[in-house]
């Protein structure tokens, strides 16, 4: 572990002294690689500001168009159900990467509050070697677990541009994940570099999206690890009643990055739950049908990228929810019985706050839980069975 977090600390290093959030920084600086604006998140010169904005306004115009073109190629093809749900799955899922990007935005102010709260907190209130650690183990698992999923999304965009620069004349346009249609006026190869260039942009800038957004539940998550450990400070002897005051307050400010975290990406995560359902189906369906050409064998490494994908999401929102449950028997753990009337009153008031769970929704209507995430396989495969039978009725 203490290998794994030397290795870890090489990228984007973290500084709990300096608030400094490692795994932020990483998966802000990979998304301005895949060509999203996000200025101001974490340390940067004049130069590097003017250069993201310049790539940002090469590659978004381009992509948007790509996925119009994904559009017009779905309502051309709507009544072939093979055809029509290769196209379904990339052009739900690159749709979902417009509304992600567009809600970014929308909320950017208020994401860029959430990373200066999320940093103050760092600097202020993790003060113990325990809870340092905590910290620390965190950052591990927020990197290991953000750079493997942008990896795996890597290698496989990158493998459907391998195979499509290959045979061109058996994928471009007409095979999955290229089910798209190109103006006539462009070259071949012109053509085959767009496709699968906006494939990999695409599909990195959806990777790292989603994993800011994860990045910020896990911080929500060490907090109320860190709000655990702060029972046992030695401080909550010496000075209790300030020290459990301050504590109320610490918890009061995750609470409402907590709401304010939910509010700014609950439709983004909303669609992304109700487009994976379909694209959990549909992927399946493609690999049930398939002729087991190298299309088939993408269709396997996208199933495995939005496994992925709502499995994080469920993952770190299912940490959160079960490690708010846990600080009202902590706080009552205390030596509360020993100390003032002040004390008391202030340690009820937290308990009080404390005894409904943060939960994260997907819209407010369903939370982000390892339930959630069941639900949506068994959703899934009853898709699956109605697919299979429209497909296989003409027949």
């Amino acid at each position: 572990m203490e290998r794994l977090r030397e290795l870890t600390q090489r990228i984007r290093p973290s500084d709990v002294d300096e608030g400094r959030i490692g795994s932020i920084e990483l998966n802000v600086w990979l998304a301005q690689l895949t060509g999203l604006p996000l200025s101001g998140l974490k340390p940067e010169s004049r130069a590097q500001s003017i250069r993201i904005l310049v790539v940002s306004g090469a590659v978004l115009p381009l992509l948007f168009c790509y996925v119009l073109l994904e559009i017009y190629d779905l309502v051309l093809n709507w009544d072939d159900v093979d055809i029509m749900t290769q196209n379904v799955v990339m052009t739900l899922t690159h749709v979902g990467y417009w509304f992600k990007v567009l809600n970014t935005f929308y909320c950017y102010e208020d994401i860029r509050q959430v990373v200066a709260t999320l940093k103050h907190l760092t600097r202020t209130c993790i003060l113990s070697p325990q809870q340092r650690e905590i910290f620390h183990r965190l950052e591990v698992e927020n990197k290991f677990v953000c750079l493997f999923y942008f990896c795996l999304v890597v290698f496989s965009s990158t493998l459907a541009l391998v195979m499509l620069l290959i045979g061109p004349d058996d994928m471009a346009g007409k095979r999955f994940p290229y089910r798209v249609h190109m103006p006539h006026f462009l070259p071949p190869k012109v053509q085959h570099l767009y496709m699968g260039l906006s494939i990999i942009w695409i599909s990195c800038g959806i990777v790292t999206i989603d994993n800011v957004n994860v990045v910020f539940m896990n911080q929500i998550c060490m907090h109320l690890k860190v709000l655990n450990l702060a029972f046992d400070d030695p401080q909550l002897q010496v000075g209790p009643n300030s020290w459990m005051v301050s504590i109320v307050k610490y918890h009061c400010v995750v609470i409402n990055l907590r709401q304010q975290l939910d509010q700014i990406y609950r439709l983004p995560v909303m669609f992304q739950f109700v487009s994976s359902l379909l694209v959990f189906a549909m992927t399946v369906f493609q690999a049930l049908v398939g002729d087991g050409s190298g299309s088939s064998v993408l269709i396997y490494l996208l199933f495995s990228g939005v496994f992925c994908q709502i499995f994080l999401y469920c993952w770190f929102g299912n940490e959160v929810f079960e490690q708010s449950k846990t600080l009202t028997t902590t706080a009552f753990g205390c030596n509360w019985h020993e100390l003032d009337a002040e004390f008391k009153r202030t340690l009820l008031i937290f308990m009080i706050n404390a005894d409904r769970p943060l939960l994260f929704t997907a819209g407010g209507f369903m939370g982000l839980t390892l339930t959630s995430f069941a639900n949506i396989l068994s959703k899934s495969y009853s898709i699956v069975a109605v697919l299979r039978q429209m497909y296989g009725g003409p027949h």
